[in-house]
C-alpha cells in the first residue's frame, strides 16, 4: 500500500504547465474558427497594411489568448466534498461556476492523453454521467500520478479510505497487469470487415470539402478538367475505376482508423471494475463498473465469424431511455470468441444461458416485402413512365436487381430475428449482414411496453419495448400471449430485486 500524496478535501489546481496545454488547445480552436479573416488579414493590400502592423496584429491575438490560458488555468479548481460524497469543480473567470457530481451518477472515468499532452507529460481526466449526453466533468492537465488517485477515489465511492493500491500508479497498459490484450492482427480484420458506411461517409465528406474550397478560391477548372477526362473513358472501365478507387479507399481510410484510435487495446481487472487501455496518437484510459452496464451488445458478420473476430459494445447509463449517447457507449473491438465469453462473463458475472426462445410471425417478412420492396418498385416504375429517364429493358434490369437484393436482405434479417430468455438475461438477435446481440438483465428494466394493433388481435402477434438506462430494446410481431406472460415475470424481477444496478 502507498499513502496518498494528494488531499483532495482541499482545492486542487491542474499541473502549471497546463497553462501551455490550454493555450496551445485555445489557439488551434481559435486558428480553425478564424482562419477566412486571419487570410484576408495576411493577404490583403500591402499598402495599406505593412510588415509590423501583421506582426503586431499577430502579437496581440497571441497574447490575448495566453492570458486567457492563464486565467482559465487560474480559476479552475476541484476538489471532494466528504460530507455530501460528491466531485466538485468550480471555473469561469467572469461567469464563475460551479458543478457538483454525486458519487452515485459517475458512470464512466477516463483518463485521456492527447498528442499535446504526451508531450508534456500531462493527463487529461474525464467523467461521464447519468443525467448529460455530453461529459459532464474535464480535466485538462493533472500528472499521472494525480490522475489515477483521483480516478480511484471516484470510482470506489469510499472516501474513508486514504490509501491507494501501488499497483495503481502503474500504466494500464503493463503487460503484467493485463486480462486481455487485443493484438494488432485482430485490429487488422476489423478494420477490414467493418464501418464500411462510415468510411464512405469520411470520403464523401472529403471530396466535398475540396471542392467547396476550390470553389471558394475561383479554381472550379480543376475538378471540371479532371470531370472531363474521366467521360473520355469507355462507360465500364470508368465504373470499375471509380468501384476500385471506392473500395481501395474505404478499406484503407478504415485499417487506419481502427489501428490508431485502438492501438495496444487491452484490459486489466481492477477489484470488482475491469480498465480499458488503449490509443496510438491519443491514449484513452477507461474504468467501468459492470454493475452500471445496462446494455452489453456483440456483433458479428459472415467475414468476421470466419476470421474468428467480435465487436463489442457496452452502454452504460443515458440521460434518456429511449436511445444511448456516443458518450454512454464503450466499444472493444478485435476480441475472439473467448475473449468475448470472457469479457461478457466478466460484465454480467457469469456466462448466459437461454431456455426460452421467441420467433417472428410471417407476417413480418410479409409486410417487410410490401414497404421495401413491392411498393418502392411500383412508385420507381411510375416515376420512370412519367419521365422516361431509362429504357423498358434497364427499368427491368434495375428492378430485379432491386428485388433480388432487398429480398436477400429481409429474408436474412428475418431468420436472424429472435429474443431468448432465461431467468437472468434477456438476449434479443438481430440484423442481415451485421448480426447483433443486445443482451440486457431484467432487474435493469425500467419501463416496459407492449403494443398491438386492432388487426393483429385475431393472429395474436404484438410487440414489446424494454427500456433501460442505458437505451432501448423492442422486438415485434411476435406470440402476444407470450410476451405478456414474460413481461409479468419481468416486471416482478424489477419490483423484488435488491440489486444495485447504478
Amino acid at each position: 500500500m502507498k499513502q496518498s500524496n494528494f488531499d483532495f478535501s482541499k482545492p486542487q489546481r491542474q499541473s502549471l504547465i497546463g497553462v501551455v496545454v490550454l493555450f496551445v488547445n485555445t489557439l488551434q480552436k481559435s486558428v480553425r474558427a478564424l482562419w477566412p479573416i486571419i487570410l484576408v488579414y495576411l493577404f490583403q493590400n500591402k499598402a495599406t497594411t505593412s510588415l509590423l502592423q501583421i506582426y503586431l496584429g499577430i502579437f496581440g491575438v497571441v497574447f490575448c489568448i495566453a492570458l486567457i490560458a492563464f486565467l482559465r488555468y487560474w480559476f479552475f479548481q476541484f476538489y471532494i466534498d466528504y460530507t455530501k460524497k460528491e466531485f466538485v469543480i468550480e471555473n469561469g473567470i467572469f461567469n464563475k461556476t460551479k458543478t457538483s457530481i454525486p458519487f452515485h451518477k459517475i458512470q464512466k472515468v477516463t483518463i485521456d492523453q492527447s498528442l499535446i499532452q504526451r508531450i508534456f507529460k500531462v493527463y487529461k481526466l474525464e467523467l461521464d454521467t447519468a443525467g448529460s449526453d455530453k461529459k459532464e466533468a474535464s480535466i485538462k492537465a493533472i500528472s499521472s500520478e494525480m490522475a489515477l488517485e483521483l480516478k480511484s477515489s471516484l470510482v470506489q465511492n469510499d472516501l474513508n479510505k486514504t490509501l491507494v493500491e501501488e499497483s495503481q500508479y502503474q500504466e494500464a497498459s503493463s503487460p503484467k497487469s493485463s486480462f486481455i490484450t487485443i493484438s494488432i492482427t485482430s485490429l487488422l480484420k476489423i478494420g477490414i470487415t467493418a464501418n464500411y458506411l462510415t468510411s464512405f461517409a469520411y470520403l464523401i465528406l472529403v471530396f466535398s470539402t475540396i471542392s467547396e474550397n476550390l470553389k471558394q478560391i475561383g479554381r472550379e477548372d480543376v475538378i471540371e478538367n479532371n470531370m472531363n477526362q474521366l467521360e473520355k473513358l469507355p462507360i465500364s472501365s470508368l465504373l470499375f475505376g471509380v468501384l476500385f478507387f471506392i473500395i481501395t479507399a474505404v478499406l484503407l481510410l478504415n485499417l487506419i482508423l481502427t489501428v490508431v484510435k485502438y492501438f495496444n487495446f487491452n484490459i486489466r481487472k481492477d477489484g470488482k471494475s475491469f480498465v480499458l487501455n488503449y490509443g496510438l496518437l491519443n491514449i484513452k484510459n477507461t474504468i467501468i463498473s459492470p454493475e452500471k452496464v445496462q446494455i452489453v451488445k456483440w456483433t458479428q458478420n459472415f467475414f468476421q465469424k470466419k476470421l474468428n473476430v467480435n465487436t463489442i459494445e457496452i452502454f452504460q447509463a443515458s440521460s434518456e431511455m429511449k436511445r444511448a449517447n456516443a458518450k454512454d457507449k464503450t466499444k472493444i473491438p478485435g476480441c475472439n470468441w473467448n475473449e468475448k465469453e470472457q469479457i461478457i462473463a466478466l460484465l454480467l458475472d457469469k456466462k448466459p444461458s437461454f431456455e426460452k426462445i421467441l420467433y417472428p410471425n410471417i407476417r413480418k417478412l410479409i409486410i417487410g416485402m410490401f414497404f421495401f420492396v413491392l411498393l418502392p418498385v411500383l412508385i420507381g416504375f411510375g416515376i420512370n413512365e412519367m419521365a422516361h429517364r431509362f429504357s423498358q429493358n434497364t427499368i427491368i434490369v434495375i428492378i430485379l436487381l432491386y428485388i433480388f437484393f432487398m429480398g436477400v436482405i429481409l429474408l436474412f434479417s428475418y431468420k436472424n430475428y429472435r429474443l431468448f430468455i432465461s431467468d437472468d438475461f434477456i438476449m434479443k438477435q438481430s440484423g442481415a449482414w451485421d448480426i447483433d446481440h443486445e443482451i440486457i438483465e431484467p432487474y435493469k428494466i425500467q419501463a416496459v411496453k407492449t403494443h398491438q394493433f386492432f388487426w393483429q388481435k385475431r393472429t395474436d402477434i404484438g410487440s414489446v419495448v424494454l427500456y433501460t438506462a442505458g437505451g432501448r430494446i423492442s422486438f415485434s410481431t411476435t406470440n402476444y400471449t407470450a410476451i405478456k406472460k414474460e413481461v409479468n415475470v419481468w416486471l416482478y424481477q424489477v419490483e423484488t430485486s435488491k440489486r444495485n444496478w447504478m
